[in-house]
C-alpha cells in the first residue's frame, strides 16, 4: 500500500526511545508535511529514527553503519520485552549507586559494544548528546541531576514505537547498501553527519560521494528529501550543494544547541536545511 500523508500528528507525538545527536523529534512534523507520496520507503541513516515512527506502518528500509544502534532498533522490533528488561535492571542498578553504576555500564559498553547498554547510556549521558572519541568509545560523562526516564514510560515507549516498526527491514551498513535496492516510486529520507561534525559519529562523511548518490537517486525518477547543515543564530553553517541537485530548500528550527550549551554555556537557535529533489 503506498504512503500518502498521514493525518496531521500532535506536537509531541514521537515518543522518545533512544537519543541520539542530531535528532529530528524537534522537526518530524514538519517533514513528514513535505513528504510526498510513496510505495516504499528508504532511511538510509537511522540514527533516533523519528521520521521512521511514520513511515515505518509501511513497506520500509532503514539503515546505520553502527552495529549497536541497528542492533538496539531490531531488538525493540523482534523482542521488545527484552530492551523492557535490560533497561530497568540498570535503571534501578543506577538510582542505587550514581555515578558509579553509568561509568561501570560504560566500561562495559566500550569492551563489547552492545544495544543494551547503548540504549542506557543514551538514555542518563549529558544531554543524551552522543560523543565519540578516537578510538570509537563513548565518551560522554553521567547526566547529575538526571537519572533516565522511568521503567514504566520507557516500556510504554518501546511498545508503542514496536508497533510502528512491523514493516521495517533493518540493514546495517553503508548508505549505498541501504538504498541498492530503492526504485523509482520509492523515497529516500537521508539525515547523514553534517559537514561541522566532529566527534559526535563513529564515522563522517564524503559529501562528494554523498552528492553523487543523491545524483543518480535524482536520474532514476526516485524522490528524496535531505537534512543538512543550517544554521546557529546568525552563523550560516550552510554546505554548498550543488544547486543541480536540488528543488526546493527550507530552514527548519531544531531548537537550540544542546551541544554548544554544554561545551560554553551559550545558548543558540538552530536551524536545518532540507533540501527536496520534487
Amino acid at each position: 500500500m503506498a504512503f500518502s500523508q498521514p493525518h496531521r500528528p500532535s506536537a509531541g507525538a514521537i515518543p522518545s526511545l533512544i537519543k541520539w545527536t542530531g535528532s529530528k523529534r524537534a522537526q518530524a512534523l514538519r517533514i513528514v508535511d513535505l513528504f510526498p507520496s510513496f510505495d516504499r520507503y528508504f532511511e538510509p541513516f537511522l540514527g533516533g529514527g523519528a521520521l521512521l515512527y511514520f513511515a515505518g506502518p509501511h513497506a520500509s528500509f532503514a539503515g546505520d553503519i553502527y552495529k549497536p544502534l541497528v542492533d538496539f532498533w531490531k531488538q525493540v522490533q523482534t523482542a521488545p520485552g527484552q530492551i523492557i528488561h535490560s533497561y530497568e535492571r540498570e535503571w534501578r542498578k543506577l538510582q542505587a549507586g550514581p555515578p558509579g553504576h553509568f561509568y561501570k555500564v560504560r566500561e562495559r559498553f566500550n569492551r563489547a559494544p552492545n544495544p543494551f547498554d547503548l540504549c542506557f547510556l543514551t538514555r542518563t549521558c549529558v544531554n543524551g548528546i552522543i560523543r565519540f572519541n578516537d578510538k570509537g568509545h563513548f565518551n560522554n560523562s553521567f547526566h547529575l541531576s538526571r537519572r533516565g526516564m522511568s521503567p514504566d514510560r520507557f516500556a510504554a515507549a518501546v511498545k508503542d514505537w514496536g508497533e510502528k516498526l512491523r514493516h521495517v527491514t533493518f540493514h546495517c551498513g553503508d548508505y549505498e547498501e541501504t538504498l541498492s535496492g530503492i526504485r523509482k516510486n520509492d523515497f529516500a529520507y537521508l539525515d547523514p553527519p553534517y559537514a561541522g561534525s566532529r566527534n559526535r559519529y563513529v564515522k563522517n562523511l564524503d559529501q562528494n560521494r554523498l552528492f553523487k548518490v543523491l545524483d543518480r537517486l535524482s536520474t532514476r525518477g526516485t524522490k528524496w528529501a535531505l537534512s543538512f547543515d543550517g544554521t546557529r543564530d546568525r552563523v550560516d553553517l550552510r554546505t554548498e550543494l550543488p544547486p543541480s541537485l536540488y528543488k526546493r530548500h527550507f530552514l527548519l528550527s531544531s531548537g537550540h544547541s544542546l551541544v554548544k550549551k554544554v561545551l560554553s554555556g551559550n545558548v543558540q537557535e538552530v536551524r536545518e536545511s532540507l533540501y527536496l529533489n520534487y
